[in-house]
């Protein structure tokens, strides 16, 4: 997480994995039209490994394209992971459980956001709430103003 570096390289790689892997994958279905159950078989698992890629690098991926990450739980916090300068900088806001599976995030408000979060957070509060947004409803934002 925190100091975390990622390479300027690693979108090209992904492209170029994900090439070869569709590659593969094509020639297995050209087989598996003409032979039988087991070329199917070989298909169906390259999909499900390509799938499982594809989810497994979704951080990293939105990182590099996005320059964020809109976060993921960790224990009873939400991690937001930013990319500055090729590190990634994290901001852990906690989580209050509110039953049936469901949390709330809480965030700092607008007099105490200064004061606990890191300096490159300042000033961009409403962004930062903005880009929350795409994981939890406003009515699962609290804040402590």
């Amino acid at each position: 997480m925190a100091g975390e570096k990622i390479s300027s390289t690693y979108q090209q790689t992904v492209i170029l994995l994900l090439l070869a892997l569709s590659a593969v994958f094509a020639a297995i279905i050209l087989f598996a039209i003409e032979g039988g159950i087991v070329q199917l078989a070989v298909a169906a698992g390259g999909f499900f490994v390509l799938r499982r890629f594809w989810s497994a690098t979704r951080r990293k991926r939105e990182l590099g394209s996005r320059g964020f990450f809109p976060g993921r739980r960790v224990d009873n916090h939400w991690v937001y992971e930013e990319l500055h300068e090729g590190e990634v900088v994290v901001i852990e806001f906690p989580l209050a459980y509110v039953g049936r599976g469901e949390h709330e995030i809480l965030i700092p408000g607008e007099q105490s956001w200064p004061g606990r979060m890191p300096a490159w957070a300042h000033g961009r509060r409403d962004e930062i709430i903005e880009r929350l947004g795409v994981v939890f409803k406003r009515s699962d934002m609290r804040t402590d103003d």
